[in-house]
């Protein structure tokens, strides 16, 4: 992390770099800046410059090439897109940067045994909708999740209540920041996210309601435990932070190297993000 007197802050664009850091942009970025050191070095022996100095001059040309892309994350504007738009499939995927699978969304894959929904109907949250072919929040449920939202906003409860809640083991807790949005880790293993505030709040609320009603939650681990969660928001109608009924719906979201759609679920009223996951 960079404290806010780092004189390169202005320089620095964290949504490339670090764990956002692009490899197969940094491969092309590195390839471009050898290219201009060559074409440098030969330029100015050409314009009749001697040999060594033109070598210190290529030098000084590639040194500054490679801290703009240590600070950026990359050397010309545009490249994130050029990447996507050029770089064959294989090739990113050899780094690390194949599209998302539903078989990842959310939370990410748990147990192939465990099925939430099954383990929501178990514990009477959900039900069969009574005029459709889905689940369906029980009134039981509804009643009992909404009035935990509202204890746990007027309490003002901490975010190590939820990590609690979810069973998570003891450690160096961290958390990253993104907007309203944010991610904990313990000791640099990731713990949770949630894309709002409004989330946070669904989730404990649950937490609460859940640990009296699920018969073996005791007995759950933490991605049990989150994946419960995570799809309990998908079924929420009532905004924890404005009240309005949260909508549904698909959104480009640009990475370093894609370009996909996401499934979401958020508040019109005040724009909280429920819920956000590649759409199956």
């Amino acid at each position: 992390m960079h404290g806010p007197d780092d004189p390169l802050a202005r320089l620095r664009r964290p949504e490339h770099t670090g764990e956002n850091r692009c490899l197969p942009c940094t491969v092309v970025n590195a390839a471009i800046a050898l290219l201009l050191g060559a074409g440098v070095a030969t330029a100015a022996v050409a314009g009749g410059l001697p040999v060594d100095r033109s070598l210190v001059l290529a030098t000084g040309v590639l040194a500054l090439c490679g801290v703009t892309i240590a600070l950026r994350g990359y050397l010309f504007p545009g490249t994130p897109w050029l990447t996507r738009r050029y770089l064959p499939e294989w090739v990113l995927a050899r780094f690390g940067k194949e599209p998302a699978s539903p078989e990842r969304a959310g939370n990410g894959a748990g147990d192939p045994a465990f099925d939430p929904e099954d383990e929501l109907v178990a514990a009477g949250a959900l039900e069969a909708c009574p005029d459709r072919d889905d689940l369906c929040l029980t009134d039981g449920f509804r009643e009992a999740w909404l009035a935990a939202i509202d204890r746990v906003r007027e309490a003002d409860a901490d975010r190590a209540e939820l990590l609690a809640a979810l069973d998570v083991e003891s450690g160096a807790i961290s958390y990253e920041e993104f907007g309203d949005a944010f991610r904990a880790r313990v000791d640099d293993r990731v713990a949770g996210r949630w894309e709002s505030r409004a989330a946070f709040l669904a989730d404990l609320g649950a937490a609460r309601v859940l640990a009296e009603r699920h018969p073996d939650w005791d007995g759950l681990g933490l991605r049990q435990r989150s994946q419960l969660l995570h799809g309990l928001r998908l079924f929420l109608d009532t905004c924890p932070a404005c009240g309005a009924r949260p909508e549904f719906g698909t959104e480009t979201v640009e990475s370093c190297c894609w370009s996909h759609e996401v499934a979401a679920v958020s508040c019109p009223g005040c724009g909280a993000r429920l819920f956000e996951s590649d759409p199956v």
